[in-house]
């Protein structure tokens, strides 16, 4: 078995590597690449490009264990440019893997405090009390300067003998904590440069065991491309849980020739590999045989411990009435439980209708188990509708069944939801499910009421009085919409209007009337038109009181008026009245001509001071003028007749001499619109 754990990221995670291992060991890791750091497919990240004023960082996802020991090896190339910038920090943290230091000769360093950092310093600052060779030094609290107290260790070279690691080569690191006697080394291409003794987690981060650890870089007024490369099983477990029956990959550090010799051999797939299946069923210990990087011969240990596999059903499917919830205690069972929902509580209860599936651990060794949750309520009904109706009438009787899944009966039988009723009747009703049963009566009546009638829509004019209303037998109440009690009612507005009776205020009925108050027609007085000769015009009168009649002979709301001349009478009659009126249309040979004259003054002496055109036109309909000088330039333009042009440009007189204007204009001449156009010259004196 085996399980795939997914982290959430944000836009600075670069890299997730996920690993599966048979049985229970799996384990996911990521690298949190921030700044101008990047991955670069692999095990390697780019901390700064080849660019000045660049700062990066990468961190492990997860927190690593100070109170533990660790042993870390890693890659780091420091670029190729000799007396480049700036180098790289081994740094452990507390502030978090999405977090990033000062840029410049602070290394990324800068800024993180607390924080432990074992510097790879490529550049020589005198102000840091560095020296001058490229080295190693460890300082604590986000300093990169060689004296104070964040100074752990005085810088030491990189290289035994000194020379320069900005070789484009990658250079082995290898740093190794020991928690009991609080030392840690530093190791540089296999070679032992820089210890220390230090409480690093009681002196650095206040007695807090879990920290943050990866590495920051940065260039300033020099770069250098600077990458570290990093296994990704780089912590190596010593220690596994096997359930048994079932199987694990064992692990081991890298090996320079890619030869191990696992023993015993009991249980391997393969002894001879690094990384051999192991599927024991007793607890063993195991030694691991390798060459390492710095072609050491190094023997490890890893032991394996087993636990029993077992089986559990603890849960049922079960029935939920009315609120009731399914508990679960395995606080004394079991190691963990994990449910299908994220929960892991042991001591839980769930409610709600569903399947369920939760994992149980003792040990390594789990097991599943699963169930289905049905829930549900009592059943309620309600009967909704009238209980009393009029002769003539009938009554719909509705259940409102809760849930919806409670089946029901009617005693007659019917398992419909509603039931009508048209005479009187009682019985009762039957409503059941899973959780219980349930019996609710009812009873209907009818009743008998006279037919009401306010009579069909009818009209009001201004000023009459209308009654209207029905006296009926027996003891009925009315109420009309103006607040009336009475049988009938006098109006004199038109309106909507209705009337309410019951009978022993137990059934009622109503009735609606629509009056319309009708005016007497009023067309006022129409003014007198100038027609062209082959002009159509459509006359209307918006009256919508009467009958509208023109020249006593013809009747409509419009009359077309067309090569007419004399007087013209309009009249209109309705039941309330009527009015009537006349006007005189004249007919004229209409023709459309604008011209302009040859020459204006504007000199200030009051005469001829514009320019306008002179308009033959009875009926023009729209007009555009343009002024232009004699190199094409446009000074004046108007869609307005009675706009005049004064001789002027831009707030300026313009100069004496020639101006042109162009011309076009719609007007009535033969009956129809006629567009024109016209242009010409004038001179201008002034």
């Amino acid at each position: 078995m085996y399980y795939i754990f997914k982290l959430s990221v944000y836009k600075n995670i670069l890299t997730t590597i996920c690993f599966i291992s048979l049985g229970t060991n799996a384990f996911c890791q990521a690298y949190f690449a921030n700044g101008d750091a990047k991955s670069l497919g692999g095990e390697c990240y780019e901390l700064t490009p080849t660019v000045n004023w660049k700062l990066g960082s990468v961190w492990y996802a997860d927190q690593i264990d100070i109170s533990k020991d660790f042993d870390l090896e890693f890659y780091l190339n420091f670029g190729t440019k000799d007396n480049g910038a700036d180098g790289i920090v081994f740094v452990l943290q507390t502030v978090g893997n999405k977090a990033i230091g000062n840029p410049g000769g602070g290394l990324g360093f800068e800024g993180f405090s607390p924080s432990l950092g074992i510097e790879f310093d490529t550049y020589f600052n005198a102000d840091m009390n560095d020296i001058a060779n490229d080295h190693i030094a460890i300082q604590k609290n986000g300093s990169v300067k060689h004296s104070g107290v964040n100074n752990i260790t005085t810088p030491i070279s990189a290289l035994t003998g000194g020379g320069n690691i900005e070789d484009g080569k990658e250079h082995l690191v290898r740093i190794v904590w020991n928690a009991q006697t609080k030392n840690i080394v530093v190791y540089f291409d296999c070679e032992q440069r820089v210890s220390s003794i230090i409480d690093i987690q009681n002196d650095i981060f206040n007695g807090e065991k879990l920290v943050y650890w990866g590495f920051s870089a940065s260039t300033g007024g020099l770069n250098n491309k600077q990458t570290a490369c990093l296994r990704d099983d780089i912590l190596l477990k010593d220690s596994y849980s096997i359930c048994k029956g079932e199987s694990a990959l064992l692990n081991a550090r890298e090996s320079k020739n890619n030869s191990y010799t696992w023993t015993p051999s009991l249980y391997l797939d393969d002894p001879s590999v690094r990384t051999p299946k192991c599927s024991s069923v007793i607890p063993i210990k195991y030694y691991v045989t390798y060459t390492d990087l710095c072609k050491n011969e190094l023997v490890d240990t890893v032991e394996i411990e087993i636990d029993l596999p077992f089986e559990m059903d603890e849960a049922n499917d079960t029935l939920l009435c009315d609120g009731a919830k399914y508990f679960f205690d395995l606080r004394n069972k079991y190691d963990s439980v994990y449910w299908g929902g994220g929960n892991s509580e042991k001591r839980t209860y769930w409610d709600m209708d569903g399947y369920y599936e939760l994992r149980v651990w003792k040990g390594v060794c789990y097991d599943d188990d699963s169930f289905n949750i049905v829930t549900n309520v009592s059943p309620t009904i309600s009967i909704l509708g009238e209980d009393i109706f009029c002769d003539g009438d009938s009554t719909l009787l509705s259940l409102e069944i809760t849930p919806n899944d409670a089946a029901y009966t009617w005693d007659d039988g019917s398992k419909s939801a509603s039931r009508y009723f048209s005479d009187s009747d009682a019985g009762s009703i039957e409503v059941s499910n899973t959780c219980a049963t349930i019996t609710e009566n009812y009873a209907v009546t009818k009743l008998v009421i006279d037919d009401l009638s306010l009579g069909k829509d009818t009209v009001i004019c201004e000023g009459d009085t209308l009654s209207i209303g029905q006296d009926l037998d027996g003891s009925y109440t009315y109420l009309w919409n103006n607040g009336s009690v009475q049988s009938t009612i006098d109006i004199e507005d038109e309106g909507l209007y209705w009337v309410d009776i019951e009978l022993q205020n137990l059934c009622s009925t109503s009735d609606t009337i629509l009056v319309t108050k009708l005016l007497k027609p009023e067309l006022g007085s129409l003014q007198d038109i100038l027609l062209c000769e082959n002009e159509s015009i459509e006359l209307t009168v918006e009256n919508k009181y009467g009958t509208v009649v023109w020249n006593n002979t013809t009747e409509g709301g419009s009359y077309l008026l067309r090569n007419y001349e004399g007087p013209l009478s309009v009249r209109s009659q309705n039941v309330c009245g009527g009015d009537s009126t006349s006007f005189l249309v004249t007919l004229q040979n209409c023709y459309c001509d604008i011209e302009y004259p040859t020459a204006f003054t504007p000199n200030n002496d009051i005469l001829n001071e514009t320019l306008n055109p002179y308009v033959n036109c009875p009926k023009l309909t729209s007009f555009n003028i343009q002024i232009y000088n004699r190199w094409g330039e446009k000074l004046f333009e108007s869609d307005e007749l009675n706009t005049s042009w004064d001789g002027s440009f831009n707030g300026s007189p313009v100069q004496n001499g020639v101006y042109f204007w162009v011309a076009d204009w719609t007007g009535i001449e033969k009956g129809t619109n006629q567009r024109k156009a016209s242009k010409g010259n004038f001179q201008l004196l002034r």
